[in-house]
C-alpha cells in the first residue's frame, strides 16, 4: 500500500469509526446504528469518486478527440507534414497525464482495501471502485495509443520532408527541415492536462 498523507487520513478516520461502532454495540445499540459512521463516510467518498470518474471520462474524450485528429492528418496527403512534435513536450504531457491517473488509480484501490480492513463491504463502493478503475483504465489506453500515433506521424512527416527536400535541393546534403509550414503543439490547441 503506498505511503500518502490521504490515505493515512482516511485510514486514521477508519480506525477511530471502527473503535467507535464497537463502542456502540457494546453498549447496546443495533448494528446498523453502530455502523452509520462508516457508512456516511462511504457514500461522501462514493460521491467524491463518481465526480472524479466524470471528470476522467471527459479526459478520456479529449484524448479520443485528439487521436482522431492527428490519425486524420497521417491520412490527409495536404497536411502529412503539421503538427510535428519535434521537442517530444505533447507526448511528454500526455504520459505525465497517464502517470496522474495511474497514481489514482492505486489510490483507489487503496481506500477499497482498507475498507475492507475494517470488515466493511458494499455493493455501493465495489460499483462505484470498478466504474473508476475503468475510466482510468480506458483513458491510460487511449493515451498510449495517441502517444504512438504521434510517433509514427512524426516518423512519417520527418521523412517526407527530406524526401521534399531532397528533390528541391538535389546537389545539397539532405535534411530535415520540419518547420516547413508546421504547427507547433502549442499552437495546435490544448495539451494533455488533468484537472481533478
Amino acid at each position: 500500500m503506498r505511503q500518502d498523507p490521504l490515505l493515512s487520513n482516511i485510514g486514521e478516520v477508519l480506525q477511530k469509526f471502527r473503535r467507535m461502532e464497537t463502542c456502540m454495540r457494546k453498549a447496546g445499540l443495533p448494528g446498523f446504528l453502530a455502523r452509520l459512521p462508516v457508512w456516511v463516510l462511504c457514500l461522501h467518498y462514493c460521491f467524491m469518486m463518481h465526480g472524479k470518474t466524470m471528470r476522467i471520462d471527459r479526459i478520456g474524450e479529449r484524448i479520443e478527440h485528439w487521436l482522431e485528429t492527428i490519425t486524420g492528418l497521417s491520412h490527409n496527403a495536404h497536411a502529412r507534414t503539421e503538427l510535428i512534435d519535434m521537442d517530444r513536450s505533447m507526448r511528454n504531457d500526455i504520459e505525465s497525464t497517464k502517470r496522474t491517473l495511474l497514481t489514482l488509480r492505486e489510490l483507489c484501490v487503496d481506500v477499497a482495501t482498507m475498507f475492507g480492513s475494517i470488515g466493511f463491504a458494499s455493493r455501493l463502493l465495489e460499483r462505484t471502485q470498478r466504474a473508476f478503475l475503468d475510466a482510468v483504465d480506458d483513458a491510460c489506453i487511449t493515451a498510449t495509443t495517441l502517444q504512438r500515433a504521434l510517433e509514427g506521424h512524426d516518423n512519417r512527416a520527418i521523412e517526407l520532408l527530406r524526401q521534399l527536400d531532397a528533390r528541391e535541393q538535389p546537389d545539397q546534403p539532405v535534411t530535415a527541415r520540419p518547420g516547413n509550414g508546421a504547427q507547433s503543439p502549442a499552437s495546435a490547441g490544448g495539451r494533455p492536462e488533468l484537472q481533478l
